[in-house]
């Protein structure tokens, strides 16, 4: 069970942040501030998910390698996140020109 809930947040960190970049890229002209406000919005997801992680393990080694993974996986959505608002943003660009 706990194995579910640490995979969940991390699905449901990427889901919000890539569903709220991409909605708001539709209202700027510029990718952003989107990107930064899906990053923020990833971060406090998964730093929820950390505090979670952290009273549920009860093996040192375990809240620290999920700890670990979580920063792994803010960073990954990150980066996977700024390459997909890149591109979507160079599309809308050469379809308005």
């Amino acid at each position: 069970m706990e194995l579910f809930f640490f995979i969940l947040f991390i699905l449901l960190s990427a889901a919000a942040s890539f569903f709220w970049s991409w909605k708001r890229l539709i209202d700027f002209n510029s990718y952003k501030k989107p990107f930064l406000e899906g990053t923020i919005l990833n971060f406090l997801i998964l730093l929820f998910g950390s505090f979670c992680w952290f009273l549920i393990s009860n093996n040192p080694e375990e809240r620290l390698t999920g700890i670990f993974y979580f920063l792994t996986a803010f960073l990954v959505i990150m980066v996977a996140n700024g390459a997909t608002l890149a591109f979507l943003f160079s599309k809308r660009k050469d379809t308005t020109s």
